[in-house]
């Protein structure tokens, strides 16, 4: 029967198992029937191992299409979105990461073109990769060298400056890779005072997701002088 539970003599040897599921594809669920344990479990199993929370450990980046279908920017002050996204490289595998719509209509409406955003908390990227799709500069950073591996991967892919093509900004645009690093959001000096356009950041939620094992930083509540780092004519921080 496939959802009959298989015992182990040590949990070792469940965590192994678990982790060839995750391999595979198997869902949480699934495997927390055969194995008797919970998603919870399942989770902090994959954190551990692997650095960072994830979904799944197979990942397939083939990119289907760089943009959002039918696309039109937010002009109320609830968002709303019928799907989370997946264009480019976007996927929901990084856990408590952000909908790519969300980052996407803060960055049109409070930047232009060529502008620098700063992300502080990059987790896989998300922020970074609109930002290559729109044609602005980033400067973004994780205290999880994981997460940077992963978003690096995540902006890891080819677009030619026509493609950069968007209304009322032109017809032409320049394609900017972002920066990526390993940094503690807590300490920003290394970024000049008025160097930043626009800081679109997603904080961790409390406690509810951990997004590492037992990374030294990983915040749970955050705080920091980051408004220094705007440019005096801006005035929007995003988190």
């Amino acid at each position: 029967m496939a959802n009959q539970k298989v015992n182990f003599k040590t949990e070792k040897e469940i965590q192994e198992a678990i982790l060839r599921e995750k391999r595979k594809g198997t869902p949480d669920l699934e495997i927390g029937q055969k194995y008797g344990v919970t998603f919870r479990y399942i989770e902090r199993l994959v954190t551990k191992t692997q650095g960072l929370n994830i979904s799944a450990l197979k990942i397939s980046k083939r990119i289907k299409t760089l943009y959002p279908k039918d696309f039109k920017e937010e002009e109320t002050t609830v968002w709303s979105f019928k799907q989370r996204g997946n264009w480019a490289t976007h996927s929901g595998e990084y856990r408590g990461n952000w909908s790519p719509y969300i980052p996407r209509n803060v960055i049109l409406k409070y930047s232009k073109p060529g502008e620098l955003v700063l992300d502080y908390f990059c987790g896989a990227g998300t922020t970074a990769v609109e930002c290559k799709l729109l044609g602005r500069k980033c400067i973004a950073i994780d205290i999880n060298d994981k997460a940077i591996e992963l978003a690096k991967k995540n902006i890891n892919f080819s677009i030619e400056s026509q493609q950069l093509t968007f209304v009322n900004q032109g017809s032409h645009l320049e394609v900017y890779e972002p920066e990526l690093k390993v940094g503690d959001a807590r300490d920003l000096s290394f970024l000049q005072d008025n160097s930043i356009d626009l800081i679109c950041a997603h904080p961790p939620y409390a406690n509810i997701i951990h997004y590492t094992d037992s990374k030294e930083g990983d915040l749970s509540f955050f705080d920091c002088n980051s408004h220094r780092l705007l440019k005096k004519e801006q005035v929007y921080e995003t988190i």
